[in-house]
């Protein structure tokens, strides 16, 4: 994994955000190393989509400055070809914009401002059927539409998902249980079936019925590789998971591989 040196302030916006942040940008800058180490002789351009992609560097509770998911993909060893970041908040947007100019990249970096779920469109023309792509996609809630998935999946792309089971899918369940297949759930996993399920699953297993739903909607775009990372709180309670998922075995390898070790330095078994 490659080693950043902590940002600097700058005296733009850096929003604050939880320490759960930190390990979930560990998994991503594992990612990245692996990724582009392996895949930059196979492919004639590797691509880095960032569908949420904040402000560049975030302030960490308890942990201090640290490097946001665009900012990171920006300091690969192995350069990606092209970035493509999408942020809808203006302030965000605009610290990102200044922020982005600090890391020169082999291409432009491709920068829009808006609704992610509207603005992918614009991305995945740019993007050549020859070539591979990575999509980070970290909203903060059930934001990101099953929709959306479908336009990256129309290119190769292997993905990274923020998964908010515990963070809002549980937590706001019942709102959207009512007849409204337009609500935050139903955009999410691109299906209602949910509903049937729920009633006929114990709530225990309410999130596992979540899990089996999303994965069975990604296998519909051609992923049939899938890992799980969770992501807890200090006091182990969970709240959300990232989603690997590929349509080519050595994405997974590589996934399994620099998720061996965990944030804080222990080693997990694979079973």
């Amino acid at each position: 994994m490659f080693d950043l040196e902590p940002p600097r302030d700058d005296g733009l916006l850096t929003p604050d955000v939880k320490p759960w942040s930190a390990d979930k940008h560990y998994f991503l800058r594992r990612f990245i190393d692996g990724f582009t180490t392996a895949m930059r002789d196979k492919w004639p351009a590797l691509h880095y989509i960032d569908l949420f992609a904040g402000a560049g560097i975030e302030n960490v509770e308890g942990l201090g400055l640290d490097w946001g998911s665009p900012l990171i993909a920006a300091q690969a060893p192995h350069r990606f070809t092209r970035l493509h970041l999408c942020e809808l908040d203006k302030d965000k947007f605009a610290a990102l914009q200044i922020r982005s100019t600090g890391f020169p990249q082999p291409q432009m970096p491709q920068l829009l401002h808006g609704d992610a779920n509207k603005k992918v469109a614009e991305i995945v023309r740019t993007l050549s059927h020859g070539t591979l792509s990575l999509a980070f996609l970290d909203p903060y809630g059930l934001h990101l539409h099953y929709q959306a998935l479908q336009q990256i999946a129309s290119r190769k792309a292997d993905l990274i998902i923020f998964f908010p089971d515990h963070l809002d899918a549980l937590r706001n369940w019942e709102a959207y249980y009512a007849d409204d297949p337009e609500s935050n759930l139903d955009l999410f996993l691109g299906t209602g079936e949910w509903r049937m399920r729920k009633a006929q699953t114990p709530p225990d297993r309410w999130i596992d019925v979540l899990r089996e739903i999303y994965e069975q909607q990604l296998r519909k775009l051609g992923y049939t590789e899938f890992e799980y990372e969770r992501i807890r709180r200090s006091d182990q309670r969970p709240l959300y998971r990232l989603i690997f998922c590929s349509r080519d075995k050595a994405g997974g390898k590589i996934w399994r591989g620099i998720s061996q070790r965990s944030p804080d330095g222990q080693g997990q078994f694979q079973w």
